[in-house]
């Protein structure tokens, strides 16, 4: 019986994971500290590489094939259909399984995502290792974001705006929109096309073994140039950050603010370069 019943408790224990995660789950792969001050372009259409390396293989092929949706509804519908017992989805209803939902419920306080007008940044915190992290009540944290352009116009990122703080609220360190730190993003301002990703890498030392980043960033319309315009355009693609940056904001396209969601900070939950 106790044999019997092993399907439906782990049935159970998998839809109890679904609860806990809510209905907009969608997976996040750990932070990388190894990301720290890199960047590099992706596709929207491809399951992000570190994504790929975290994902059960019944989730890997579900996400290959339907993108960034929810996984929560297809879980508890595929879980339900099969009553345990399906031996069709037994590769779903696994140890492997419930223990990556178990991780994604541990990491989904430093997680989040945002979209406006066509633009979608995901984020991603960890503490960036060991005791070594760790010295006269510093923390090292690392954090990973990626921007990926939704819609069908062409997108730049061109600045940040950042309030770091401790576990108990206060102000640990900002990045101002009119200071020349706050120009692009580990020395880039992505431009992405429809259907294009960029993720980067960045950290910060707190005081506390918590805390929060907020912000924003400032995203422009590319402009439709020809000409001696566009020749000049790309030759301010090659100038210094705070002068690209300059000449990009006195362009005059359209320009908008993407809100970055909240972002907590937890020495217990780490960073992860590989599985």
């Amino acid at each position: 019986r106790d044999m019997a019943d092993a399907p439906r408790a782990m049935q159970r224990s998998l839809l109890r994971a679904c609860r806990r995660l809510g209905p907009d789950w969608f997976p996040s792969a750990p932070a990388n500290e190894r990301l720290w001050g890199n960047g590099s372009y992706g596709s929207a259409s491809e399951l992000q590489p570190r994504l790929r390396q975290f994902l059960p293989e019944p989730l890997r092929a579900h996400v290959a094939a339907t993108g960034h949706k929810p996984l929560v509804p297809w879980l508890r519908s595929s879980l339900r259909r099969s009553g345990g017992a399906d031996t069709a989805a037994a590769p779903l209803a696994s140890d492997e399984l419930l223990s990556f939902l178990g991780e994604q419920c541990a990491l989904a306080p430093c997680a989040s995502s945002n979209e406006e007008a066509g633009l979608r940044v995901d984020a991603v915190s960890g503490f960036a290792g060991g005791d070594a992290a760790v010295t006269k009540e510093q923390y090292v944290f690392a954090y990973n974001l990626c921007f990926t352009n939704l819609g069908q116009r062409r997108l730049r990122v061109l600045s940040r705006q950042y309030d770091f703080r401790e576990g108990a609220g206060a102000v640990a360190t900002q990045i101002k929109s009119d200071q020349p730190e706050a120009a692009g993003v580990v020395g880039f301002t992505p431009l992405l096309e429809p259907g294009q990703s960029f993720g980067f890498g960045s950290g910060v030392v707190l005081r506390s073994p918590k805390g929060a980043l907020t912000g924003s960033f400032l995203v422009m319309e590319e402009p439709t140039l020809e000409g001696k315009d566009l020749k000049m355009h790309e030759y301010m693609e090659q100038a210094e950050l705070y002068i690209r940056h300059a000449y990009y904001k006195g362009l005059g396209t359209e320009q908008f603010y993407l809100p970055l969601g909240h972002l907590q900070f937890d020495s217990s939950v780490p960073c992860v370069s590989a599985r």
